[in-house]
């Protein structure tokens, strides 16, 4: 049936409708309202508007946002993208937004203003972000992005504030099962934070605005330094240990080389003087001849003693070196690797199911794995 609302009751009625729902009338949603029935001779009989209920709008997408809700349950997608492992360092950025948006001009200068000079990779993928063409727009963008996944770590759906109306396309069931079953992390930044859309439920991490999503990415590397930073304290905190106990040890050893030296000499001297007194009345050669016993005795002494010490010595520098090459970055120049699991290291097997995806640290860069087969050694029970 026609219906008209003329415009000395739009104005009134719109601007009763945004004060309450937060944005203005539009197509495609469901109100109710209250009518005059009028006839017209040339134009018939026909409904003129003269008030909205916007409470009854409001309740129309409460309900339609439940019955989402619960069919993204009986799916069982509703908490698949939250369950994905985020990438230890989220640095390549697949961003939907609109590039003149006030939105995502506050989430790239955070991301790019952040002052530990952390370098992202952002990528922008243009969209609607409300009205009737949001919904088909965004999830074009999704699509175009899961075809190229490779090459990005996480997505970010960035926006500004809006009142429910005009955020009602991110309750909509279609965007909202795009998000849950995107196989990255997204990052919900839609700047809304009275009633939280489906499409912030299901998404990885809600941020309730765009400055707040650029910083949770910037945490993520604050993280990661920190315990790079922690490792780096206790190789060196260890690595003085050891010289220290060694250098301790080898101060024992000389001291108590020392104390020997000393007494095997005293030993030496009173023999010689036992036997200068022994043999005073033996010719004169037999005494040269012991004194050089003697002397070359006192030799050896001195020659063990060197040696002693340089071997002592040897075994600091060795052990030196050893420390040297345990520093990570020597072991990763030498070929070996670090693979982490959820963010720490893999030292057992065990713990890992087939299919899962690893990240492995080499000497100069990072590598994105994924367990296909698993083979434990044959020595272990």
């Amino acid at each position: 049936m026609r219906a008209n609302i003329w415009s000395s009751h739009f104005v009134q009625i719109n601007r009763k409708f945004i004060s309450i729902t937060g944005d203005p009338i539009k197509e495609g949603i469901k109100v109710l309202f209250l009518a005059r029935l009028t006839y017209h001779e040339q134009y018939g009989i026909a409904l003129n508007i003269v008030d909205v209920e916007p409470s009854f709008t409001l309740g129309e997408m409460a309900r339609e946002k439940l019955e989402n809700i619960e069919k993204l349950k009986k799916e069982g997608v509703f908490d698949s993208n939250r369950k994905l492992h985020f990438t230890l360092l989220p640095k390549r950025i697949a961003v939907i937004s609109v590039e003149t948006s006030k939105g995502y001009s506050d989430f790239v200068n955070v991301i790019k203003g952040n002052s530990w000079n952390y370098k992202f990779e952002l990528s922008l993928f243009p969209a609607l972000l409300q009205g009737d063409g949001a919904i088909e727009s965004i999830v074009a963008q999704l699509e175009t992005i899961q075809k190229i996944k490779d090459n990005f770590d996480v997505v970010t759906i960035i926006r500004g504030g809006g009142g429910d109306v005009g955020l009602s396309a991110y309750d909509h069931y279609q965007m909202a099962r795009a998000v849950a079953v995107f196989p990255l992390p997204v990052i919900a930044g839609i700047g809304h934070s009275t009633n939280e859309t489906i499409v912030q439920m299901v998404a990885y991490a809600n941020k309730i605005t765009p400055t707040e999503a650029g910083h949770f990415l910037i945490q993520q590397f604050h993280n990661f330094s920190v315990r790079t930073e922690t490792a780096r304290e206790k190789i060196i905190r260890l690595s003085k240990q050891i010289l220290e106990r060694n250098e301790q040890n080898f101060k024992q050893q000389v001291k108590a080389f020392d104390i020997n030296t000393r007494l095997r000499l005293h030993k030496a001297s009173h023999r010689l003087e036992n036997l200068q007194s022994s043999f005073q009345f033996v010719p004169v050669s037999l005494i040269k001849n012991k004194e050089a016993d003697l002397l070359t005795q006192i030799k050896l002494v001195k020659t063990y003693a060197k040696r002693h010490l340089t071997e002592q010595q040897n075994k600091v520098e060795m052990i030196e070196k050893q420390v040297v090459l345990l520093k990570p970055e020597n072991v990763l120049r030498r070929g070996y690797s670090i693979t982490y699991y959820n963010g720490k290291p893999v030292t057992d097997v065990g713990v890992l199911p087939q299919g899962v995806s690893l990240t492995t640290q080499l000497y100069n860069g990072e590598l994105k794995v994924k367990v296909e087969e698993i083979t434990k050694n044959s020595s272990e029970s």
